[in-house]
């Protein structure tokens, strides 16, 4: 089960790549949900989803595992994958369900691509004048400020709105926007109060499947000083967690690697997928 990134959804190239890693791996099913609002389909509810709205993948989870039941079929273990904020959800919803993870729906092995670990440590980075200012907070805040529009069109006569339209849409970083729009909607006080109570690094000491968190030192989202290695548990705990960063990649820069002529065929994902289901074949 792939779960995307902020804004993106599963026709995007990386979902395409990942499902296609995993299929060469010889799993007979590849899922991908797509968040609320990031089908094609504007979302005519006043939520959405945020970096640790788990409800959709429980969900998912359940209705799976009752679909099995009401089939009187095998219980074929189940993998998860996540990247960018999908990674970040998907880490929190393990740390949820804990040991209910494997005992209830047959998780057996997940891997983080791009985790955002601690999004408070990371905000001053995705924010900051520049490339990243420039590049892809301009065109993160361009695709939300979409989506709290389609929500001012679509709830603007409501005797209470829930959220600062008019702050949101002025909104030059993705904080001011999450302080705007997303805390005031999901209930918390505040950007510094929802990257607390979301963020995966937070619930990585309660997750009980195996998992593989692979991070680039050179992303330019993230703190290159905080990777808390000492949160892997290798050799011990509920389950092992394996903790790995790279000098380069970016955020979802793994590309293919030059393939040379004699090799017998060219690759056909790229590193960053590929290391994913190797790591989830490893699990099986």
């Amino acid at each position: 089960i792939i779960l995307h990134g902020l804004q993106s959804n599963s026709h995007s190239s990386l979902c395409i790549d990942m499902a296609n890693a995993f299929l060469e791996t010889g799993l007979s099913t590849v899922a991908c949900i797509n968040f609320r609002g990031c089908s094609g389909t504007p979302n005519d509810t006043m939520g959405g989803y945020h970096l640790g709205f788990t409800d959709d993948i429980l969900l998912f989870l359940e209705h799976h595992r009752q679909q099995t039941r009401a089939t009187n079929s095998v219980s074929e273990p189940v993998y998860l994958s996540g990247f960018s904020l999908g990674a970040n959800v998907m880490v929190k919803a393990l740390g949820e369900l804990q040991e209910r993870a494997v005992e209830e729906y047959n998780i057996r092995g997940a891997a983080a691509y791009c985790l955002t670990l601690d999004a408070e440590r990371n905000a001053p980075y995705l924010g900051r004048p520049g490339i990243n200012r420039m590049v892809y907070t301009n065109n993160l805040l361009r695709s939300l400020k979409q989506v709290c529009q389609h929500k001012m069109d679509r709830f603007g006569q409501a005797e209470e709105m829930r959220f600062d339209y008019h702050r949101a849409m002025a909104s030059e970083t993705i904080t001011d926007f999450d302080d705007a729009f997303v805390a005031p909607v999901y209930g918390f006080d505040g950007a510094i109060d929802y990257y607390r109570k979301t963020s995966s690094v937070y619930f990585l000491d309660r997750v009980a499947v195996p998992t593989l968190i692979l991070n680039a030192r050179d992303d330019p989202f993230l703190d290159p000083t905080f990777f808390p290695t000492e949160l892997s548990r290798e050799n011990g705990g509920k389950a092992p967690i394996k903790m790995v960063r790279t000098e380069h990649g970016g955020h979802l820069g793994f590309v293919f690697h030059q393939v040379t002529e004699t090799e017998k065929q060219q690759l056909t994902v790229s590193w960053g997928p590929r290391e994913m289901a190797r790591f989830i074949q490893h699990c099986q």
